[in-house]
């Protein structure tokens, strides 16, 4: 075991906060919206607004998913109590920082095809992290040039034959060839702060820990796409994560993240054979009764997806991933381990991309309105406005209030995924496995109207919509509705269509020191 002094904190690095403390202002809203989407649910299934039976059902489904996620969402984001971190582990952290207590730590960067320079710029300030451990570069790549920069920079590398089981086999076969008593799992993007290790591993005081998570952050935001997948996991981490932490519900997501190895070697390691081994690897931890604790510090900063098809890969394994946990986890199975907080807080990491479903149902009600007078609602627009306009204004001032604002980039990227979440679930469905390939490997960046055809569909049908609604004009206030409905639609995914053959400058392939200075 080593013995050596770690290295003093360095001055100035201290990361900024992944929360908000929860405003009063905020759980006032909260009950204002819980209000809202009772009354608006109440009115849905009044039976004198009912249109065609199979068309009012779609809605009432579709509403109704919107509604559970809301409601669950906002309960979670309720159970965060702002308490600072238990003493013990503020004295553990400065055991560490004197050297009094010298625990053996692995920190493994997995790699496949990155761009060298790249992952040199991420084993750099890895290996040069705060506490004393071993840095290895995990390459699935079998790139001769990374193990010559990993031999030029003094830090491990490993290398295996056959890529089975992928992220997941790659971090299984360095655990068997390392003796750590806790692993670090960097993406090859994912830039660590120097003082990574002094913030987490303090938190393993409790024995009972199985891992910490910090929270993705990323630093490149450059065009919609870079920046909507910034702001989307920003709300995530801010609102949600610091409540599932309440509920000993916060989950792995593959990054930043510490582990103790005797909680792996328990549960043989990194989950396989799914599309999400981060999420089941946690699942089947805290089915045995560990801990696991959200650090809400950002650690570590990466680099979000610059085109529409990294972003919709990126896409269609993480809600692959969460319908295999609702459909395949069992997680209302008796005697499952699982808290029902914990059940509970499983089953969202599913409904959030069930969400898309209903994104695609409302995508078509306006077509069929101003196509074949088709309405799942027999009600004025007033009548119909006065319940829905409450339910929608306080969704968004909740998340507005808590999280200080967000951007369009966000609702625009999360609507215009929809017809990938739609495709994860039916691969899901018929348990077929979701291809996909890393957010960043070099070559990425491809630019084609082929990724966004279910998109270019739905806009060509609102467009005809448009056309013939505005010509036939039957009656005038729901066409003008259904009109402005179908526009909002059109230029929400208009803007990813553009998206997806524009072409932004060119993004560095590694992050410069300058960026490592400074974050």
């Amino acid at each position: 075991m080593p013995t050596t002094s770690p290295q003093a904190r360095t001055a100035g690095s201290s990361p900024r906060q992944a929360w908000r403390p929860l405003q009063r202002s905020t759980r006032v809203a909260i009950i204002g919206a819980l209000l809202a989407t009772v009354f608006y649910q109440v009115f849905l299934l009044d039976p004198q607004y009912r249109g065609p039976t199979w068309l009012w059902a779609a809605m009432l489904m579709a509403e109704g998913l919107i509604a559970i996620h809301a409601i669950g969402t906002w309960w979670t984001i309720l159970a965060h109590d702002n308490r600072g971190e238990p003493v013990n582990v503020t004295v553990w952290r400065n055991q560490l920082r004197a050297g009094a207590v010298v625990p053996t730590i692995d920190v493994f960067i997995t790699a496949y095809g990155e761009a060298p320079e790249l992952v040199r710029t991420t084993l750099r300030a890895a290996r040069d992290m705060t506490l004393d451990h071993e840095t290895w570069v995990l390459d699935d790549g079998d790139s001769d040039v990374l193990q010559q920069i990993c031999a030029d920079e003094g830090v491990g590398y490993l290398r295996r034959e056959g890529g089975r089981h992928a992220k997941a086999g790659n971090v299984n076969a360095a655990l068997g060839q390392t003796t750590g008593e806790y692993v670090v799992i960097l993406d090859a993007d994912h830039v660590p702060e120097p003082n990574f290790l002094l913030q987490v591993l303090p938190h393993f005081d409790d024995p009972d820990v199985a891992f910490v998570q910090s929270p993705q952050s990323y630093a490149n935001q450059t065009n919609l796409v870079s920046t909507g997948s910034s702001e989307a996991q920003r709300i995530f981490y801010e609102l949600v994560c610091p409540g599932k932490n309440h509920f000993n519900a916060a989950f792995c997501v593959g990054t930043n993240v510490m582990f103790r190895r005797a909680a792996l070697d328990e549960i043989g390691g990194i989950a396989t054979g799914s599309n999400s081994e981060d999420i089941w690897t946690s699942l089947e931890l805290h089915r045995r009764g560990w801990k696991s604790i959200y650090v809400p510090q950002v650690l570590a900063r990466g680099l979000a997806p610059v085109d529409v098809t990294s972003f919709f890969k990126q896409q269609l394994r993480w809600a692959s991933g969460g319908f295999e946990v609702v459909l395949r986890g069992g997680l209302f199975r008796r005697g499952g381990g699982l808290t029902l907080d914990q059940r509970l807080q499983y089953l969202f990491v599913g409904t959030h991309y069930v969400l898309s479903l209903a994104m695609l149902v409302f995508m078509l009600f306006p077509a069929l309105y101003l196509l074949f007078a088709l309405s799942p609602i027999r009600a004025d627009g007033l009548t119909w406005a006065a319940h829905y306009v409450p339910f929608q204004v306080m969704v968004l001032v909740v998340t507005w209030l808590q999280s200080g604002g967000f951007k369009m980039s966000a609702i625009v990227a999360s609507i215009g995924a929809a017809p990938v979440h739609a495709r994860a679930f039916w691969a899901t469905l018929r348990n077929k496995p979701a291809r996909w390939s890393v957010t960043n490997q070099a070559g990425a960046g491809s630019r084609s109207l082929w990724v966004v055809m279910p998109q270019l569909a739905l806009a060509l049908l609102n467009v005809t919509g448009i056309v013939v609604g505005l010509v036939v004009m039957a009656d005038p206030a729901p066409t003008w509705l259904s009109v402005a409905w179908a526009t909002m639609i059109v230029l929400i995914l208009g803007r990813i269509i553009a998206e997806s053959v524009r072409r932004s400058p060119e993004e560095p392939v590694a992050a410069t020191p300058a960026f490592v200075a400074a974050h």
